[in-house]
Parts: C-alpha cells; sequence; structure tokens
C-alpha cells in the first residue's frame, strides 16, 4: 500500500494497532518498535495517546501492552453495519410484497445517507433508486429519520457541514424548522410526506439495535395517484411494522431508545 499523500503518524498508529492485534500476547515499547522499525521513543509516545483514547491498555505489572476496548467497540460497530442489511432483507422483501411497492433500507454511512439494500417493484409505475448516496440528508426521508435519532453533537456536526440553507427539501430551510420536524419525526415514530410536487408519497421508520440506537431506515416512496386519505393509514402501519420487526430481530427491545448514539 502507499503512503503517498497521506499521514505518517496515522500510519505508524495503525501499524502498532495491527502488530497488538497479531502478537496474541501483550507487547514491550521496545519489542514493538524493534519489530516495526521505529524508535522507541516514538512508538511510546503513540502508545500513550492510544492508551489515553482507550484502544490499548498497558499491564502495571509488566508494563507492556495490548488491545483496549475501544477496538472490540469498532468491531461490534463494523459487524453491526455489515449485519443490519443482511438480517432487513426479508423484511425488506416482505412489506414489498404486502404493499407492492419498492422498498429501501437507509444508514448513515461516512456522514451521509446511503441506500445498502433495496427491493424493487414489479408493476408499471413505481419510484425508482437511482442513487446509492444521499448528500442532502434534509431531502430524504430516510435521510431525516436517521438525522431524528442523531446525539446533538452529531447532528450539529452534520448541519455545519451541511448548511440547513442550502437544503433542496421546501419545508427545512431554517434551523428552527429543521428542529421542528425531527421533533415530530421522533415523537410519531416515522416520517411521512409529500414531494415533487404532490406526484410522490414517501414514508420512512426508524430501525433501532438492541442499544436504542436507531441504526438504519425503512423507507417507501410511492406515485402519488396510489394515495389516499384510505389507503395511507395502511401504509403507514405497515412501514412501521417492517421496521420495528427488523428492530427486533436486532436485539431492539420497545423500552429502549437512546439519544446518545
Amino acid at each position: 500500500m502507499t503512503k503517498t499523500n497521506t499521514v505518517q503518524s496515522v500510519h505508524r498508529a495503525l501499524d502498532i494497532l495491527e502488530a497488538l492485534g497479531s502478537a496474541g500476547d501483550a507487547v514491550g515499547v521496545t519489542e514493538l518498535a524493534r519489530t516495526l522499525d521505529l524508535k522507541t521513543p516514538t512508538t511510546h509516545n503513540l502508545l500513550r495517546t492510544l492508551a489515553a483514547r482507550r484502544y490499548v491498555t498497558q499491564d502495571q505489572a509488566t508494563q507492556k501492552y495490548r488491545l483496549a476496548a475501544a477496538c472490540a467497540t469498532l468491531g461490534r460497530m463494523c459487524r453491526m453495519e455489515a449485519r443490519v442489511p443482511h438480517v432487513a432483507q426479508a423484511h425488506l422483501q416482505a412489506l414489498s410484497s404486502e404493499l407492492n411497492e419498492s422498498v429501501v433500507l437507509g444508514m448513515m454511512e461516512r456522514g451521509e445517507t446511503a441506500f445498502v439494500a433495496q427491493v424493487e417493484a414489479k408493476r408499471m409505475l413505481t419510484v425508482s433508486f437511482d442513487q446509492v448516496w444521499v448528500t442532502d440528508s434534509y431531502s430524504s426521508v430516510c435521510g431525516r429519520v436517521l438525522l431524528a435519532y442523531l446525539s446533538g453533537d452529531a447532528l450539529a456536526a452534520y448541519t455545519a457541514s451541511h448548511p440547513v440553507s442550502t437544503s433542496k427539501a421546501g419545508d427545512i430551510r431554517t434551523k428552527k424548522a429543521l428542529t421542528a420536524v425531527l421533533a415530530e419525526i421522533r415523537e410519531q415514530a416515522y416520517c411521512a410526506y409529500w414531494r415533487a410536487n404532490g406526484t410522490v408519497f414517501a414514508i420512512a421508520a426508524p430501525v433501532f439495535n438492541a442499544d436504542g440506537c436507531a441504526v438504519a431506515a425503512v423507507g417507501v416512496p410511492i406515485p402519488g395517484p396510489r394515495v389516499n386519505d384510505k389507503t395511507q393509514p395502511g401504509i403507514v402501519r405497515a412501514v412501521c411494522e417492517a421496521a420495528r420487526r427488523i428492530s427486533h430481530d436486532l436485539g431492539w427491545q420497545e423500552s429502549s431508545v437512546s439519544s446518545t448514539c
């Protein structure tokens, strides 16, 4: 792997983590420095930084280092991201069959909304998903649901990099409007709105993991002519129930929803 135009200290820190991970036992600073062809003071400083962030821990008796809890947390997060679409797929298929509509599963990936799974309905008039990434989560029902359950810091980071004033959604152009929309989503546990001049009705509901964190959103866009006062309640119930079933399969308990994920 080339290291051109990359940060050397980051490479070295990752080299340390990989070396500790493959060692099978705690490793001393001198041994680690020799293995990685680093200076001992450099290795020691990197280890101190990694220890402060709880990626490594030092045995007080031997003064040697091993991987710590934060590495395990990252591993669980990685496995969860891969697991969610797999767990959801059968439920997405069932929902698509029930409504005879296309269904999508959205997740936050690298700070953007990504469609990680979908089922296309086999009928003449459908709303197709021609995007994998949605860079304006304000204009996506899945994106809105995911934003609604972000922690305060995570939401602030998103709005800082995606100013509300640049939103493509007509009903979200100010932070006050965004706050009201996200509060309503949390209150009713789903997001539904008409877009594209009333030609498309879109709805999404949150998927929670065992920690009560909203890790995904089940979304269904439906051509406007197929939605009316009689059909809309049933559509909402079906989408929310599908999201609830996926959540249960991920270990979620009905009473647990976290605001700190």
